[in-house]
């Protein structure tokens, strides 16, 4: 089952495209995970439909649900908060990280918590614009600078990938080393990435308003090789905007696409052939594989 958060609420959508309507009927839903989602920028509960609310004018931004339903929260002005028996709490710690005063964003406004993933050495969290960085005890160790411009980090077993303006990285350690490529690509600027059992899939086009938009993938154990389009079946070659961060998701070797323009592609053999799923559906805002 796809869980597909759109301009007009979430959907279930079925492997065999059976369309239903889930939960936030009339809100905007940008990202969802586990029991929780953001809708109209607020944090919403799944299970019990409550909304927790942040301190002061802060907008959640990205989400990574815990054990016993608990969630990792990144927020605007790149916060990051948990949830408890009361509410909500901040991670002080990622407060207190002495390089954020260095943390901005090419327009000029206050950074974001754009991305979060749990990786083999911790918990990584994506600033934007501010890189990556990893829990390391009490404390956060940079893994990725902030000239790199991440827009998403994921991770699985020992590897963890980001996207970002420069290009796509790759670390088989957990984060110590990486490798970088855009070998195949048409451009470098990529957005969004996921892991689809041995494979790498990622998202790229010419720029933050792109009018040429690709999915590519590439063997997670062959990271010097280059990246292949994505364009078979009735997934296109191009898109005439960007496939943008947790528009991507897979889940084993399933792999959803999901769009902007409300069209929603499905590949089971991690992103080799694809064929689109259902009706249109509203605006697609993320996607998020459940088996």
């Amino acid at each position: 089952m796809i869980l597909t958060g759109t301009a007009d609420g979430l959907f279930e959508i079925g492997l065999d495209g059976d369309i239903k309507r889930h939960a936030l009927a009339g809100t905007e839903v940008a990202a969802v995970s586990g029991d929780w989602a953001i809708a109209d920028n607020a944090l919403r509960s799944l299970a019990d439909d409550r909304r927790l609310e942040l301190p002061g004018d802060l907008v959640p931004r990205c989400l990574l649900s815990g054990p016993g339903g608990t969630c990792i929260i990144g927020t605007s002005s790149a916060r990051l908060f948990e949830t408890d028996a009361k509410g909500v709490r901040p991670v002080d710690s990622f407060d207190d990280i002495p390089e954020r005063v260095t943390w901005s964003t090419p327009w000029g406004g206050p950074p974001d918590t754009r991305s979060l993933a749990l990786g083999p050495k911790g918990i990584l969290v994506n600033v934007h614009v501010g890189g990556v960085w990893r829990s390391e005890g009490s404390g956060w160790f940079e893994v990725v600078p902030a000239a790199v411009d991440v827009h998403q980090v994921v991770a699985a077993e020992t590897i963890v990938a980001v996207a970002g303006g420069r290009g796509m990285g790759q670390s088989s350690d957990g984060g110590v080393t990486w490798k970088w490529s855009t070998q195949g690509m048409h451009a470098p600027y990529c957005r969004a990435v996921t892991i689809a059992a041995d494979w790498l899939l990622a998202t790229a086009s010419d720029g933050p308003g792109a009018q040429r938009g690709a999915v590519y993938r590439r063997p997670l154990d062959q990271p010097d090789q280059p990246w292949v389009p994505c364009g078979d079946g009735d997934l296109p070659k191009f898109f005439p905007y960007n496939v943008d961060t947790f528009e991507l998701a897979a889940a084993g070797e399933l792999v959803a696409v999901g769009t902007p323009s409300g069209e929603l592609y499905l590949s089971e053999d991690s992103g080799g052939s694809w064929r689109r799923l259902g009706e249109a559906l509203p605006g697609i805002r993320c996607v998020d594989l459940r088996t």
